[in-house]
């Protein structure tokens, strides 16, 4: 499709229509589990349950999972409070000496 086909690119400021162009290559879309943790109470419940199960992808995915131990919430909805970091940390612990 070129730009002298289609009415609306013109309009737009598009020149080239494909998706491509949409995201210049340059541009690196990052994932959600890499936004940056500014929170350094957070970022160390994180780090502790990467040491826990093992890498840090695998604690990104539990924290995202509701526990039952933490009548059902997700580990991440917890973190904003110390608190519920304290909640975080205690299930970590459990799980890491195997009681849980």
């Amino acid at each position: 499709m070129s730009t002298e086909s289609s009415p609306l690119l013109p309009k737009t400021g598009m020149r080239d229509p494909s998706i491509a162009s949409l995201h210049p290559a340059e541009e690196k879309l990052q994932p959600v589990a890499s936004v940056e943790i500014e929170d350094q109470a957070e970022a160390a419940v994180i780090h502790r349950a990467a040491e826990v199960l093992g890498d840090r992808s695998d604690a990104l995915r539990w924290l995202g999972i509701p526990v039952r131990a933490l009548d059902y919430a997700t580990p991440i909805s917890l973190l904003h409070d110390s608190k519920g970091r304290e909640q975080v940390l205690s299930v970590l612990g459990r799980l890491e000496h195997g009681v849980l």
